[in-house]
């Protein structure tokens, strides 16, 4: 039975019922998902996995297309661990489409039952959106669960796809400015691991930058997959470039041309590239926090 008892912020029943079905439906759309992939390898629809097994034939087959779509429909915890291939394309039937369309609407109506549950919070002061959740979760049974996996649509290609190409961003990075006073407390907050790098954290801010000066933080972001494709629309063949989380689906019966790279950061040698002009110093001032000085006169 379905508790509606939720902390401090009651969770109406209909809403606990509510999460719980389209829990269940993103798990039945899955559940058929997996059949109807199955049907089309048995119908010669093609496969390419380019990480599995230790053979380039092997990415081929039916075991490759199963394990694949595994990873694809995984929504729990352990599902996201047990995650192994983050790239590949799936040539699919017009019901296994049609099914897949189906999984990314309900995976976007379990999104927007989890978002009304987390606004309860602004009902009452001193609840978290995230306590509320959490609770709800549990009263439905489903606390396992990977929110992001359960959000994440899956790609459907274009019609006609000529060609499909997975490259890797390498050298992206997530830059946040600061104030002098907010870099400081950056600073303070390093004590929590080590008081002698804080103190020297401190001293280098207040030796080396004045208060009025803006100051940046440059967070490196993990190599990201890419994929750059071409399809056939209208007479013309068409290029586009997008981010890849996982397998594709494509609308056909056979492979498209193919080229994978392995990721850089699993090989041993470095590309040449032309370095852009920076903004920002190259070393930073405060290295265990990523802290830079803007190049004068560049903020």
């Amino acid at each position: 039975m379905l508790n509606s008892d939720v902390g401090d912020v009651p969770v109406p029943r209909d809403l606990i019922e509510e999460l719980s079905n389209a829990y269940q439906s993103l798990v039945d759309h899955c559940e058929g998902l997996k059949k109807l992939s199955e049907a089309d390898h048995a119908r010669n629809f093609e496969v390419y996995i380019p990480t599995f097994g230790a053979t380039e034939k092997q990415r081929y087959t039916a075991d490759a297309r199963r394990t694949a779509i595994i990873d694809a429909v995984g929504l729990t915890i352990d599902d996201t661990h047990n995650r192994k291939y983050e790239a590949g394309i799936i040539c699919a039937s017009d019901a296994t489409v049609s099914a897949v369309e189906q999984l990314n609407a309900a995976k976007s109506h379990f999104k927007e039952t989890v978002l009304k549950i987390r606004n309860l919070s602004l009902e009452k002061r001193g609840v978290s959106r995230e306590t509320v959740l959490k609770n709800a979760l549990k009263s439905a049974g489903i606390q396992t669960l990977d929110l992001r996996e359960c959000y994440r649509q899956i790609r459907i290609m274009p019609r006609n796809l000529d060609s499909i190409s997975w490259t890797w961003a390498t050298s992206h990075a997530r830059i946040q400015k600061l104030s002098f006073d907010e870099a400081m407390a950056l600073a303070e907050g390093l004590r929590d691991r080590d008081v002698e790098l804080a103190d020297t954290a401190v001293d280098v801010l207040r030796r080396k930058c004045s208060p009025d000066q803006p100051l940046v933080r440059r967070i490196t972001l993990p190599n990201q997959l890419r994929a750059n494709y071409a399809y056939r629309e209208a007479g013309k063949v068409l290029r586009k470039s997008c981010p890849i989380s996982g397998v594709v689906i494509a609308q056909q019966e056979t492979l498209p041309r193919l080229a994978w790279r392995e990721n850089p950061a699993f090989r041993n040698e470095v590309p040449v590239r032309l370095q852009r002009e920076s903004k920002i110093e190259p070393e930073p001032v405060i290295q265990a926090l990523s802290i830079h000085r803007y190049v004068d006169g560049q903020a």
